[in-house]
Order: structure tokens, then C-alpha cells, then sequence
């Protein structure tokens, strides 16, 4: 029997503040190896900060008492589910989430064959635009079908991509990866990497972390 995987967040507000100071950091310090989108980031910060001004509040004894704990559990809830978000969108089924993230992240299998999906067997063929400076936005069709909506079961696609003046020789040799989705669709650079070209693998990765093969490499430059 294989197994899925699902993942849990503390609700004892003690142990959720002990959690969530512990993964933020990991979000924001993997961020670009997880493939979590800056702005999911972004905006999570001011949320953040709010929750740990309130519980602040309440270990602070001219503040403390039950208004300070009742704000404190109202906006529990909320902070929670975003959290959720970016550990369901970008990191349950993420393959190059390490073994010791997934434990602190309370990622694991879950009882249960998983959900009938066929393993992806066709490729992406992607289409690169120029939007703003440093940085690259993709579109993928499927080579299969021709069609822009992923195969059944797709969840996002992984790239894999070397930034260089040469090409590299094989999808070994990329040692950046990032996912994209309907909410994240491009791949930003630095001002040292104009004038040299990205060179990219891409595959699909269905919602069992199963992974389709790699489409040829293909580049373009950085400007």
C-alpha cells in the first residue's frame, strides 16, 4: 500500500507560537530552493508581526489578562490557515523538502492508498516572455495534447536550471530548482546575472509527488 502525505499545525495557541517560530525561518531562508513564492511571503510578514505582538501582550504584565488572550486566540485561526497555505501549495508533496524539514514542518504520511492518478508521461513545452527586467515568466503547453492545462492530476512544474554562458551537459548539472503554478509564474535574477543566460529543464509533478519526464533543455538570455 503507498502512502499520501498530510500534515498538521498545532492548536494549543503555546504550541502553535513555539511551531510557527520555528518554520517561518525555514520558509524564508529555503524560500527560493522550496520554490515558495516571494510575495506569499511578503505577505505573511505583517501577520507575523501581529501574532507576536499578541502574544507579547499577553506575557507582559501591565497587558496581559483575558481581552490580550481572547485577541490572541481570535487571530489564531486566521495566522493558521496561511501557514496551511503555503505548507499545502509549495511543500507537502515538494520532493526537495529534506527529511529533517518535513518532521518540523509536521509533514507525513497518511493512512490510505493514495488517490487514483495516472503518473505524468508527457512533457512541457514552455514559452518565455519578457515582463520586466531580470527575470523571466513562463507559460507551459503540454506536448502531449498542444493544450495549455496541465495533464489530470498535475500539480506544478519543476524546473531545474543553471545560470551560465555554456550550457550544461545534463539536468545534473542545474543546481537551482524552483515550482511553478498558477500563482507563481516566473524566476527573478540579480543585476550579476544580466548578459549571461538561464539554461532550463522542466518536468511535471502531479499531486502524489509523482514526476513526469524531463522536456529538453532550453534557455534564454538574462537582460
Amino acid at each position: 500500500m503507498t502512502l499520501r502525505n498530510t500534515f498538521s499545525i498545532p492548536t494549543n495557541p503555546a504550541a502553535f507560537h513555539k511551531f510557527q517560530q520555528t518554520v517561518i525561518p525555514i520558509f524564508i531562508a529555503r524560500a527560493t530552493l522550496y520554490g515558495i513564492p516571494a510575495l506569499s511571503l511578503t505577505d505573511l510578514s505583517p501577520k507575523t508581526a501581529k501574532w507576536n505582538g499578541y502574544v507579547l501582550a499577553c506575557e507582559t504584565n501591565s497587558t496581559k489578562g483575558p481581552g490580550a488572550t481572547a485577541n490572541r486566540n481570535d487571530f489564531q485561526q486566521e495566522y493558521s490557515d496561511d501557514i496551511a497555505v503555503i505548507l499545502e501549495d509549495y511543500l507537502l508533496n515538494n520532493p526537495v523538502v529534506s527529511g529533517a524539514d518535513r518532521l518540523t514542518f509536521h509533514i507525513h504520511p497518511m493512512g490510505g492508498a493514495k488517490n487514483t492518478l495516472p503518473v505524468p508521461t508527457s512533457t512541457v513545452l514552455a514559452r518565455i516572455t519578457y515582463m520586466e527586467p531580470l527575470a523571466h515568466y513562463f507559460s507551459f503547453s503540454d506536448s502531449v495534447s498542444g493544450k495549455m492545462a496541465k495533464p489530470k492530476g498535475v500539480s506544478f512544474v519543476e524546473l531545474r536550471y543553471v545560470i551560465s554562458v555554456s550550457p550544461p551537459t545534463s539536468v545534473d548539472e542545474c543546481g537551482n530548482t524552483t515550482f511553478l503554478n498558477k500563482n507563481k509564474k516566473k524566476v527573478q535574477f540579480t543585476s550579476a546575472d544580466e548578459g549571461k543566460k538561464a539554461w532550463y529543464f522542466g518536468r511535471y509533478v502531479n499531486k502524489n509527488g509523482d514526476f513526469g519526464p524531463w522536456c529538453a533543455m532550453f534557455s534564454a538570455g538574462i537582460i
